[in-house]
């Protein structure tokens, strides 16, 4: 017995110390993660604010150039080129600057003394644009070289770009286009900035254009340190209709995808852009700390220390005890007496008051026998009658503890009141504390078909619900009431309280497994359904209510249980 309980023991502590080292250490692990995850956030918006700042800064260079329109001047090719040349040394994100004017049809032939006016075919290649009112031809650009093309084409003629002069020319203010492929730069991923140059009457003139590289801006404001390396990012455009990036970076790295961080960048010039980042594993490794290990292995090494102690002292003990006698026979003896022992007292707890009782019979025998002689044969019979049934308590008392953990697992008969006299027992405590009043029918004999401790089960669940609701909402006068009634071949049990009610949003899902509106677990209600629905043929429906009672309006909740009546004969 000993040794069995020395294993017993020592497999307890060893369990319980893993499960102890497990939860520290997923503790600390939980802790290291929010820690490197709001690291890796900072981190990342301020590379985020790098990248937004270069932007502008590129975005400016347009304003500069600008100058050059100043005044309805419009600079010759020479100015404009030696101008975007500064720029564009300062800046290498830019890739061109041009100048596209406005050009009315009747001034066509004027501006095509050097080069046509263009558009673009599906199959890229160049054809001269047809007569229209107005045109948007490219007429400087810097750098000239592998640009040549692009002169005189008519940036009106492409879908995509006269979107953006429109929305230019309807808001009066500056516009970039959503990104592009740039053909002529190996098919980076490119944007295009217009800046609308307006006359002094505010009528449009034309538009000081830049192409930027976004991969070059990138580059030169977030990869200049480890972490960019190790880190995945995508940049998207809300005002795209396409959901793909217009810019990845590190993709085919092994990233660590319980952390992805998504923040939306300012506007730029009516543009949306978003930032998403996600750290490699290798980022994660670096950052986290040895701490987790260490604590499991503090953890595991004190779980062995303390198993050994234990069982060490229970081999002691045991070694003790066989010095004195055979091991088998102590530990025999021992049981038997602890078996003993332990029914002994029990019978004991139960059995004073019954002896009493018995006492005071053979007492009232003997002053019989004493004072008045042989009593009477009815008054004996009476004597004996109350000993006989004084025994009978005593032995069903015996009974009753030697089948007290035996669990029949048989559906029976059971009277309603009965079991919610056992549930109301089990929460009279709080219910005493709160000053819960319980309405209900005492006198109620309605039978109920099934396994009595799981229905209790379910009335403690709806009590318990209505006690934390109480407690919750801090209700001052709070109501039970429960009612039962018998309606077209069903019974019903109907459980209601004050307690404010449930949110509509959450009434709906109230029986799913683990849907909780409080810190718990979120199986009582359904572990409830279940029992009354599955082992019982039942239906358990919940919903909210207003009703009257003791001369007062009340709002809450109502649990009604539909039982079918069971014919057994």
């Amino acid at each position: 017995m000993i040794k069995n309980r020395s294993k017993l023991h020592v497999s307890s502590i060893i369990v319980i110390g893993l499960l102890l080292s497990l939860a520290v250490g997923y503790i600390i692990y939980s802790m290291e993660e929010k820690a490197i995850k709001n690291s890796f956030e900072n981190i990342v918006d301020n590379k985020m604010k790098s990248f937004y700042r270069e932007i502008l800064v590129n975005l400016e260079t347009l304003y500069t150039l600008s100058i050059l329109f100043n005044d309805n001047k419009t600079p010759s090719k020479e100015e404009f080129s030696k101008e975007a040349k500064k720029i564009i040394k300062r800046h290498n994100a830019i890739q061109a600057l041009e100048w596209i004017p406005k050009v009315e049809n009747k001034n066509r032939k004027e501006f095509e003394k050097e080069f046509f006016f263009t558009k673009q075919l599906p199959n890229k290649s160049m054809q001269r644009v047809e007569e229209k009112e107005f045109y948007f031809p490219v007429y400087y650009v810097e750098p000239y070289k592998n640009n040549e093309k692009a002169l005189g084409f008519d940036l009106s003629s492409n879908p995509s770009r006269n979107q953006t002069i429109q929305a230019a020319l309807k808001t009066k203010s500056p516009q970039i286009t959503q990104a592009i492929e740039l053909v002529q730069y190996n098919n980076k991923k490119g944007f295009l900035a217009f800046l609308p140059i307006f006359d002094k009457k505010e009528e449009i003139r034309g538009f000081v254009l830049g192409v930027f590289v976004i991969e070059d801006i990138f580059e030169k404001s977030v990869l200049n340190d480890q972490f960019s390396k190790d880190t995945s990012f995508k940049i998207f455009d809300h005002n795209s209709s396409k959901e793909e990036p217009i810019f990845t970076y590190n993709l085919e790295n092994k990233n660590y995808k319980h952390i992805t961080y998504k923040k939306d960048l300012p506007q730029m010039w009516s543009r949306q852009w978003n930032f998403e980042a996600i750290p490699n594993v290798n980022y994660i490794i670096q950052n986290r700390s040895i701490a987790f290990e260490l604590s499991l292995i503090v953890g595991v090494l004190l779980t062995i220390i303390v198993s050994y102690k234990i069982n060490r002292y229970h081999n002691q003990k045991l070694e003790s005890i066989q010095q004195l006698k055979n091991k088998d026979d102590i530990l025999y003896i021992q049981s038997r007496y602890a078996t003993i022992g332990e029914t002994l007292s029990n019978i004991e707890h139960q059995w004073r008051s019954p002896l009493s009782k018995l006492s005071s019979n053979v007492i009232a025998i003997q002053s019989e026998l004493e004072f008045k002689g042989i009593p009477t044969k009815q008054k004996l019979l009476n004597f004996l009658d109350n000993m006989q049934n004084t025994l009978n308590y005593m032995g069903n008392l015996v009974d009753e503890f030697k089948n007290f953990h035996i669990q029949d697992k048989k559906k029976v008969l059971f009277l309603f009141r009965n079991t919610l006299d056992v549930a109301l027992k089990l929460l009279e405590h709080d219910f005493i504390k709160l000053k819960v009043e319980v309405i209900r029918n005492k006198t109620d004999n309605m039978q109920l078909f099934g396994y009595q401790n799981e229905f209790s089960q379910v009335l403690i669940n709806i009590l318990s619900n209505s006690r934390d609701a109480f407690i919750e909402r801090k209700i001052s006068n709070p109501i039970i009431q429960i009612q039962t009634y018998t309606k077209e071949s069903k019974k019903y049990i109907k459980i209601r309280d004050n307690a404010g009610g449930i949110e509509e949003e959450h009434i709906e899902n109230i029986f799913e497994q683990f849907y909780s509106t409080k810190e718990s677990s979120g199986i009582g209600l359904h572990l409830s359904k279940m029992i009354i629905s599955e082992h019982m043929d039942g239906n358990i429906e919940v919903e909210n209510c207003k009703f009257s009672l003791l001369s007062k309006r009340h709002k809450g909740t109502t649990f009604i249980i539909e039982l079918p009546i069971v014919n057994l004969a």
